[in-house]
């Protein structure tokens, strides 16, 4: 099967629409329509719909997005070996982390590894939620990713990094000592989405200490947890790290009782990794 004709049927798959890849990938629209005509040909059956709502995938071309990724990885693994065996250490590592992940641990894993392989590119990629994060992993979209345990994760090795604490964050002039659970019934809470990692952590903990979480501001844009704290919309929860920037301007940050904690693994397909990949997993791993 022709390596080029599966790079530009993924590049219309992941941009939308073929004028969009062809844009991507530099490459004339025409030729790329003409690829995946070829593609189509190739495997005896449609596998992209174009429409007035943009492109979808058939069913052909939905069993293909995957089989498709993983051989075009394959082809980039062999490359980055034998550029590794040359000592011409190169190519692309494709990570996913939580969106809460992102600057605690993340950040200081990817930073670690640049500096031990500055020729390697590291593109990270940011689902919203457990499932979306382990079907990235799980379709080649990622090679990595960085989540919580848990069943989302089927199909998918886990290896354990540590245990995250969540603290609660709250309008600056509150008390700081400790946040009981069990007393947070209606105090109005901000919060991600239901699905989301942070969303289910707090209400599972809620749900242990018999209190029905208040969500008095429910947002997807993580960014946006601590200025609405900040204005007096409601209390959060974060992890420690995001929680110290919040102290600094003005939040209350309060450990709460019981302690609000997630089990944090590095998820991967079975079967070898990259290059990139086996190098990256020591430098994320703790110590010891």
């Amino acid at each position: 099967m022709d390596l080029r004709r599966l790079r530009l049927f993924l590049a219309v798959v992941d941009e939308g629409s073929f004028t969009a890849a062809a844009d991507a990938v530099a490459v004339a629209q025409p030729a790329v329509s003409l690829a995946v005509r070829e593609l189509e040909t190739e495997l005896g059956a449609p596998v992209l719909v174009r429409s007035r709502h943009g492109t979808r995938l058939t069913p052909a071309g939905e069993a293909l997005v995957g089989p498709a990724r993983q051989a075009l990885r394959n082809i980039d693994n062999a490359a980055a070996a034998v550029a590794a065996v040359t000592g011409l250490v190169a190519g692309r590592l494709d990570l996913a982390s939580l969106p809460t992940l992102a600057a605690d641990p993340m950040a200081a894993m990817v930073g670690r590894f640049r500096r031990a392989h500055p020729g390697v590119t590291v593109r990270l990629g940011a689902p919203l939620n457990l499932a979306d994060l382990a079907d990235d992993v799980r379709s080649g979209a990622a090679e990595l990713g960085i989540t919580e345990a848990g069943p989302a994760n089927r199909l998918l090795e886990e290896i354990p990094l540590h245990h995250q604490e969540l603290v609660a964050v709250s309008p600056p002039g509150g008390s700081t000592r400790a946040l009981r659970l069990d007393r947070l019934a209606g105090v109005p809470l901000v919060l991600t989405p239901t699905g989301t990692s942070l969303r289910d952590t707090v209400e599972t903990a809620l749900d242990t200490a018999g209190v029905t979480a208040e969500v008095a501001v429910e947002t997807a844009q993580r960014d946006a947890l601590i200025p609405l704290v900040l204005a007096g919309a409601g209390t959060t929860f974060l992890p420690t790290t995001l929680a110290r920037a919040a102290r600094q301007l003005g939040a209350t940050v309060q450990p709460t009782v019981p302690r609000l904690r997630r089990s944090l693994v590095v998820v991967h397909r079975t079967g070898p990794l990259g290059p990139a990949a086996e190098r990256f997993l020591p430098l994320a791993l703790p110590a010891g």
